[in-house]
């Protein structure tokens, strides 16, 4: 899930959301309707935070997956949803107490040939240094993606990243050349074997201070059958002084409790604006 808040009630409202992480993490029914039974995103999770207090920026970047040698599959999944839970609860809690805040909160569940470990979970970052200052993209992906053309056309050996990871160069590389985000993810989407949801945040880092941004990327493959379609769904949402994309599963668990925003499927590259909301910038 990913957000922008720009209001006291809009960091709630996010806080909310972040904290049912957890619960859909625990038990996803729409990813156990594709796996046949497995309905956990246990492979580690990870966060941005964008943190705004008086006329400063606050930026906390974390990533965990227990998953190492000596201990087992199981074993790893359970720490992390143990994990997650406690950290959910922090994060809240940093969200609620800002005045404004861009957030990125991932919880993995990885394909049977990714690499693992927590240099793999999500957001991954690349960074690009730039004339005055730098650039540090941030990328969560829900999605697959081939992998073996995107790592021929970066030139690099794709068995040693993820596919999202390669995408989060891809686009940074794209940048480098010019072009806007919008057009570098349309590119991109040729890669796309199943879904491209996605949260990039980018943080400019200039001698002025911090500037950042958010975009969201609603866009499947067509033919998917319709389990698929339900859990690549890109959901976007919007409330009082709070805007942002949410899994469906997040979705649902939000409707349950009554939390009040308004839910939108997102089809192409959005960004996510204090005092705007969504805006269509490129469409897919």
């Amino acid at each position: 899930m990913a957000g922008v808040a720009w209001s006291r009630e809009g960091t709630a409202a996010l806080a909310g959301l972040v904290r049912l992480l957890a619960r859909a993490a625990s038990d996803d029914p729409y990813l156990a309707a594709i796996t046949g039974g497995e309905s956990r995103h246990c492979h580690g999770f990870g966060f941005l935070l964008v943190l705004g207090v008086g006329g400063s920026w606050r930026v906390v970047y974390e990533r965990f997956d227990a998953l190492a040698p000596g201990v087992g599959e199981e074993e790893a999944c359970r720490v992390n949803l143990d994990v997650l839970r406690g950290a959910v609860e922090h994060v809240a809690g940093l969200v609620a107490a800002s005045e404004r805040a861009y957030v990125v909160v991932h919880a993995r569940r990885a394909g049977r040939s990714e690499p693992r470990g927590s240099m793999n979970a999500h957001p991954f970052v690349v960074s690009l240094e730039q004339p005055g200052g730098s650039l540090e993209l941030y990328l969560a992906h829900n999605g697959g993606l081939y992998k073996d053309a995107l790592g021929e056309r970066l030139g690099l050996d794709a068995s040693v990243y993820t596919d999202s990871h390669l995408l989060a160069v891809y686009l940074v590389r794209r940048l480098q050349m010019g072009l806007g985000l919008g057009d570098a993810v349309a590119e991109a989407a040729e890669f796309t074997k199943s879904g491209l949801d996605l949260a990039v945040a980018l943080l400019e880092r200039r001698a002025t201070g911090l500037e950042p941004s958010l975009y969201l990327v609603g866009h499947m493959k067509p033919g998917l059958d319709e389990n698929r379609q339900r859990y690549y769904e890109p959901v976007g949402f919007r409330g009082e002084g709070v805007a942002g994309y949410v899994s469906s599963t997040i979705r649902d668990l939000a409707a349950e409790r009554g939390v009040p925003l308004s839910f939108e499927r997102l089809w192409g590259v959005y960004r996510a604006e204090p005092g705007e909301g969504l805006r269509l910038v490129r469409s897919l």
